[in-house]
């Protein structure tokens, strides 16, 4: 039984988890076993917590990376809203997975500060933080993403990545979720 790894990257605040969200939901209306791992959710589990040095992002995205092919082995359509910013760890998850799919959502500078909950590009224009993806560190776009959204709400991009899912579950599917 083989499922789907969707990676979901783009700058902090592009509206990744957003758009993942909206995607498990779609896919679960239509009888997928859809998964959603959040970056920021996950992180928060690991104990200890993992950094933001070079070092502990690259054990962080291998940890994330190892969890969706697991769940993806058992079947799942797994939806990795990460920001992956380096795409070297992108490359390393679709080598590892059984079927991938990488979804680059992309936002300009100034719509991921205005969407910045967590405050993370005001607090490195106030020297409070650093190494931020997109803000003072570098973010790799995609050079060929499977798919691109324009921002978490993007209704086209959403049912294009289901629509690409469905596909790719499709010799698991029920019969139920083929028509």
């Amino acid at each position: 039984m083989t499922g789907v790894v969707v990676w979901l990257t783009g700058k902090p605040s592009a509206g990744k988890s957003t758009l993942a969200r909206s995607v498990a939901e779609q896919l679960a209306s239509r009888g997928a076993r859809a998964c959603l791992l959040d970056g920021d959710e996950v992180r928060s589990l690991l104990l200890p917590a993992p950094g933001y040095d070079d070092a502990a992002r690259d054990a962080f995205y291998a940890t994330l990376t190892n969890l969706a092919v697991m769940l993806a082995g058992q079947g799942h359509a797994v939806l990795v809203a990460a920001t992956a910013h380096r795409s070297a760890v992108r490359q390393r998850a679709r080598l590892a997975a059984p079927s991938y799919l990488e979804v680059f959502v992309d936002a300009s500078d100034a719509e991921v500060t205005e969407r910045d909950a967590k405050g993370l590009y005001r607090a490195v224009r106030e020297g409070r933080a650093h190494g931020v993806p997109g803000a003072d560190a570098p973010y790799e776009r995609p050079d060929r993403p499977d798919v691109v959204a324009r921002g978490g709400q993007d209704v086209a991009a959403r049912d294009a990545i289901v629509d690409r899912v469905l596909k790719l579950l499709e010799p698991l599917a029920p019969a139920a979720l083929r028509s």
